[in-house]
């Protein structure tokens, strides 16, 4: 490999990077919107006796999921070199989605443990948050990881209404804080 190959190869993987922790920012902030919004519109439906509160969430993730999916798509062909961080963040991905199928598919069906729902999924944001903050070296999404495990262990103790604000509260400080200043970070490093 000659000297002016081998420097735009460096220089690729030096903007590949630089645009995965823009991206990682984005959907930080997007997921966090979401849930939060969603964790929000289903508090004040259900303090208003509404009995379809839930359909937030089985509207609002579905359509997360595409977005995310979609904007995925349109980041890799954009993409020129993978990374092993991108390796690694697919790989946690993969066992995060896997984790949410499960929680979200089997904890409803057994009627006993659905007032653990949501602090279950806030324990796993937050171990998915922690290693995310781990691979990128960035101490915010630790640090809000170390927030959403208090308020999911808080959560477990309260009933689903009050989880919610928990909730709500949780991804404000691990995604949508974090992903903000992973913006931040990436504006002033362009």
């Amino acid at each position: 490999m000659e000297t002016k190959e081998a420097l735009t190869l460096i220089e690729n993987m030096i903007l590949t990077a630089k645009r995965e922790i823009k991206d990682n920012g984005f959907y930080y902030m997007f997921w966090g919107y979401l849930v939060f919004l969603s964790a929000l519109t289903d508090y004040f439906l259900l303090m208003g006796n509404n009995n379809n509160h839930a359909l937030v969430w089985a509207i609002a993730m579905p359509m997360g999921g595409i977005v995310s999916i979609v904007k995925g798509l349109k980041d890799k062909k954009k993409q020129e070199v993978e990374t092993y961080v991108d390796e690694m963040f697919k790989q946690l991905m993969i066992a995060f989605t896997i984790s949410l199928i499960i929680v979200c598919f089997i904890m409803p069906m057994t009627q006993n443990n659905w007032r653990s729902f949501f602090p279950t999924l806030m324990v796993i944001y937050a171990f998915a948050l922690y290693v995310s903050g781990g691979i990128i070296r960035f101490k915010a999404l630790q640090f809000g990881a170390i927030a959403v495990w208090i308020l999911g262990a808080i959560a477990f103790m309260l009933p689903y209404q009050h989880q919610l604000l928990l909730l709500a509260a949780g991804v404000l400080l691990g995604f949508v804080i974090p992903g903000h200043l992973l913006n931040l970070k990436f504006n002033r490093n362009v």
